[in-house]
């Protein structure tokens, strides 16, 4: 039995057991345990005599639930080290075409960048990896994530820290993008795009500049609708030679701005088509940007 199919059937209401049990060709014990897994997962599904079943919260976070969301499968661990290292596995084993999606409720030992980690409560933030492999070459490949990181911007309406920091006009960040690269002298293998989203977790100790959606805008998020509006977003970005990165300069929190980064500090006065970062008139390649007065 597909469960994509029975959550279309349940979300469309009016369809019972038997009905359901019929159209699928199987057992109603069958469709019975189907509806358990999916609460499980935290779907919110109402079945009354006569009426059938009725989906009545979708919010649920599981591997039924996310693929339903995301219209494809996903690699769903309730908790795992990393989903870049899963990811990563997957796509060296060649097991993880273009579009992969790896989904973790919670990680024990994320990382973001310099090799920082990542801690969150369990449930509350999103943490995922999409396997991409973008016709570019390899030394166009951070392009793509500055490109993919304001899209996702653009999608949480929010601003970008360069290189890939999402951060509220005040600076708190909102989560973070770890990009891993494999390449051969001409063409990408492929890229994994690491996204950890603070979403529903309002309490970051020790973190002042730390904040979530939640915090911001004082409501919980649907963390599956928001994963398939991210992936989406992402892969709406168009990949043609050198990606345009007009949509990361108008989201950008740091152009303007006096900041010191690899001990240089001044203006941030451009992002070049490249993606390295222009401070006091001297070119930075990488480094962690420190906003300067603020």
């Amino acid at each position: 039995m597909n469960t994509d199919q029975l959550l279309d059937a349940i979300a469309a209401g009016g369809a019972n057991g038997a009905v359901l049990a019929e159209r699928f060709g199987v057992s109603r014990t069958a469709v019975w345990k189907a509806m358990e897994q999916l609460r499980r997962e935290g779907v919110v599904i109402q079945g009354t005599a006569g009426a059938g079943y009725a989906l009545i919260d979708p919010a649920g976070f599981g591997p039924h639930t996310l693929a339903w969301r995301l219209g494809r499968p996903v690699q769903y661990f309730e908790e795992c080290d990393s989903t870049n290292v899963e990811a990563r596995l997957l796509a060296d084993g060649c097991s993880a075409p273009h579009g992969t999606v790896v989904v973790a409720n919670q990680q024990r030992k994320g990382k973001g960048r310099l090799g920082r980690s990542w801690d969150t409560e369990p449930g509350q933030n999103l943490m995922f990896s999409l396997v991409l492999v973008p016709p570019v070459l390899p030394q166009f490949a951070p392009v793509c994530v500055l490109a993919w990181a304001a899209a996702m911007a653009e999608e949480l309406d929010c601003l970008v820290k360069w290189p890939n920091d999402l951060v509220t006009p005040a600076g708190n960040k909102l989560g973070g993008i770890l990009a891993e690269l494999s390449a051969e002298a001409e063409s990408v293998r492929y890229v994994i795009l690491g996204v950890g989203i603070n979403v529903n977790q309002r309490v970051f100790e020790g973190l002042p500049q730390a904040t979530s959606m939640a915090v911001e805008r004082g409501e919980r998020t649907d963390r599956a609708a928001l994963l398939a509006r991210l992936v989406n977003a992402v892969e709406s970005v168009t990949i043609d030679g050198i990606p345009d990165l007009g949509p990361w300069r108008r989201r950008s929190h740091t152009l303007g701005k006096v900041v010191r980064v690899n001990g240089i500090e001044g203006v941030a006065s451009e992002v070049r088509d490249d993606g390295s970062l222009v401070v006091g008139g001297e070119v930075v390649l990488a480094g962690d940007v420190e906003m300067v007065g603020e």
